[in-house]
């Protein structure tokens, strides 16, 4: 196997101590890993986007078969691209199935700004979906997450964190108008001052998200997907990578 990215997103412990070459003085950092088997020589190992190191092999690649990770970090996230359909589905979620898209190849931005406004391309087909990964400040207030029509405005789904209400706001805008909000939830997935890894699919009736692994609420359609062009991120939030 030539092309293997395992993504690794937490909250490393690390006041005092190196990371890198930077010393982190204010108790933790959100990180953000990635490390990929670019060619048989040398893996590559990148922090936040952010080339860090590549490694010489000293035993085979091919006979690497689990991922440990230990010490003092929060794990919100562990994913893995570019390997086979068997291993993947050790990771995936349960519920519905997820078929491919062969001949389909999607957008993967690393470190986008925010704010964040990206043209899906193809259609917002049934199974599609959309991956965001990213960290909240320690002292963020709001951020968005749309689904929008480029040319009405109108956004299919708004998913709203709201810190100080500690509301995960849901709402759908047609012509203008806002619809009325959906609110609840078991608990809010996700907190300032740690990384989130958000994925976002298109059903057949609905959308179903999933943050860190959990399902975290279904959202009816109240448009056509088909209508969705444009992904909008705003707000107190910092990306890691988004795919789509």
């Amino acid at each position: 196997m030539r092309h293997l990215q395992a993504y690794v997103a937490g909250i490393p412990e690390l006041k005092g101590q190196e990371f890198g070459s930077d010393k982190v003085n204010d108790g933790f950092a959100a990180a953000y890993l990635e490390s990929a088997n670019l060619n048989n020589i040398f893996p590559s190992v990148s922090i936040n986007g952010s080339h860090f190191l590549e490694y010489k092999h000293r035993l085979p690649f091919h006979l690497v078969q689990n991922l440990h990770v230990n010490g003092d970090i929060s794990l919100n996230c562990i994913n893995f691209q570019g390997v086979a359909a068997s291993v993947g589905s050790m990771f995936a979620q349960p519920g519905f199935a997820q078929p491919s898209f062969s001949g389909y190849s999607g957008v993967t931005l690393s470190n986008p700004a925010v704010p964040f406004h990206g043209a899906i391309p193809g259609a917002f087909i049934q199974f599609r979906k959309i991956t965001i990964v990213g960290n909240v400040p320690f002292f963020a207030n709001r951020f968005h997450v749309n689904l929008k029509n480029t040319m009405t405005g109108n956004i299919a789904l708004h998913i709203n964190p709201r810190f100080k209400e500690g509301a995960l706001v849901r709402n759908t805008l047609i012509n203008g108008t806002w619809g009325s909000e959906e609110r609840y939830i078991h608990s809010m997935p996700f907190s300032p001052g740690q990384a989130f890894h958000m994925e976002i699919t298109n059903l057949k009736k609905n959308y179903k998200v999933i943050v860190n692994g959990q399902v975290v609420f279904d959202y009816t359609h109240r448009i056509p997907p088909s209508h969705v062009d444009q992904l909008e991120i705003a707000g107190d939030v910092n990306l890691s990578s988004v795919q789509y």
